[in-house]
């Protein structure tokens, strides 16, 4: 009796181990599940320009910059003129020469991943022709990463920069930047004094929108005294209006010479209104269909059609959303951009839609702002693997993806603050020793003049 308990003792025990096995076994699996994996993305191809430095950088392009044991290696049969941890460098780029990046991890010097992208190059300062291009997008835009490469530089001759928004320096070149913009901000109605007027949003059929009355007001009252003490909200977003604003009326901000059909905001009468032929009468929103209609923006402004659209937009839609990385739902983004996309080559049969991938590396944790620059630089690489996935090549629908992200040095690329509250390692310290603390994120302001090069490599590559 004694042997036949210790016999069922035993067997118990051992069933109760392998439970006890399993169950870990299941944890451990679980917990692999949920493991961070790291990984990279770049496009299928690369657009370089002649007779600079054409630089890829690790941070921008990896999944996350974490103290993994994990690098990125190049190859190219290209000549590589830096081959460092941080960044490889082309200067003398070859048509149709491909790149290699390997993600490997060393430990065992495993290759984790391998990518290979086509280098297409764009020769600079080549072309006698006119070429028209737009950029719609955010304060990257509206600080004019593009104004080395397509204009001081004249890496693209004869360029003609379509837009509503004056280029500060550079008279007749306009852009659409929009300081703090998303892409779905493009998508709506633009009816406050310091609500950049926005060209793209329109009711369906004859009708034609111009913004508000308070807005152009403004705009002509930065045009007639810029230096009047304006806040920095009224010149970011009702500044470099400056040309359009002569449409219309300085002291009521109607539009002059108004159409049928012509609607605007009326900000003191707080109402939508629409001219009968002979006077400006009150609609509501509801009573029109909206859309993104680009063939209107174009036509009622009288812009001449661009060959080249490029969209630069994410930043502001996807750095601070509080959903897990991997887990940020795209679509609706995905959707715009295909609408934007559709309503700019119906009215541009022969265009090319740029579809710039913005920054996915926001600087360092060590920032002025107290930004939470890893998990923005995650939301962003996020985004970065979302438009290569759903986006790269679709030249034959007329979307073409420039990268000038990957130009973006994560550390060198900022400014830094001298404010002693910030650089000063603590409050009663006697040495000369600083700490290098970002300022401007997400804005890499000294990388802007190379920001540009791609996109300059592409319209130089496709111009007529």
């Amino acid at each position: 009796m004694k042997t036949k308990f210790l016999i069922i003792l035993g067997v118990a025990i051992i069933t109760l181990l392998q439970l006890n096995a399993q169950t870990a076994t299941s944890a451990r699996n679980s917990e692999s599940s949920g493991i961070f994996k790291n990984d990279i993305c770049l496009p299928s191809k690369l657009y370089m320009l002649s007779g600079v430095q054409n630089d890829i950088f690790v941070e921008p392009l990896i999944k996350r910059w974490r103290p993994y044991n994990d690098v990125v290696r190049f190859s190219a049969s290209a000549k590589l003129n830096r081959n460092l941890e941080r960044v490889a460098s082309v200067n003398a780029p070859v048509i149709d020469s491909k790149i290699t990046l390997n993600l490997i991890n060393q430990d065992k010097f495993d290759t984790i991943k391998s990518i290979t992208s086509s280098i297409i190059v764009g020769q600079q300062g080549v072309g006698t022709d006119s070429i028209l291009v737009s950029i719609i997008g955010d304060s990257f835009t509206n600080g004019a990463f593009f104004k080395n490469a397509l204009l001081t530089k004249g890496y693209v001759p004869k360029i003609q920069l379509v837009g509503l928004r004056d280029v500060e320096g550079y008279s007749g070149q306009f852009d659409e930047g929009r300081g703090g913009w998303t892409l779905a901000n493009y998508f709506t109605i633009s009816t406050g004094r310091t609500q950049s007027y926005n060209g793209f949003w329109q009711p369906d059929g004859a009708c034609k929108y111009w913004g508000s009355t308070h807005f152009w007001k403004l705009a002509n009252e930065i045009r007639l005294s810029p230096t009047n003490g304006w806040t920095f909200k009224e010149i970011y977003y009702a500044g470099r209006f400056g040309t359009q604003s002569l449409l219309f009326n300085t002291q009521t901000g109607y539009k002059l010479n108004p159409k049928i059909n012509d609607i605007m905001y009326d900000n003191n009468l707080n109402s939508y209104v629409k001219f009968s032929g002979s006077s400006w009468e009150k609609v509501t929103y509801t009573d029109f269909t909206w859309n993104f209609n680009y063939g209107k923006y174009l036509s009622m402004w009288k812009l001449k059609s661009p060959l080249i659209l490029a969209e630069f937009l994410g930043l502001n839609d996807f750095s601070n959303v509080s959903t897990f990385p991997a887990e940020i739902d795209f679509s609706k983004w995905n959707s715009q951009i295909k609408i934007l996309v559709s309503s700019y080559l119906t009215a541009v049969p022969n265009g090319k839609f740029v579809l710039m991938i913005p920054s996915s590396t926001c600087g360092m944790l060590d920032n002025t702002n107290g930004d939470f620059t890893t998990r923005q630089n995650a939301c962003m690489w996020e985004l970065r693997r979302n438009i290569i996935e759903n986006f790269d090549k679709r030249e034959a629908d007329g979307i073409y993806i420039v990268d000038a992200a990957i130009s973006i040095d994560a550390i060198n690329g900022y400014n830094y603050s001298t404010d002693n509250g910030f650089a000063k390692p603590y409050s009663e310290f006697t040495g000369t020793e600083k700490t290098a603390v970002q300022t401007g994120n997400p804005h890499p302001y000294p990388n802007y003049p190379i920001m540009g090069y791609s996109l300059a490599a592409f319209i130089q590559k496709y111009r007529k």
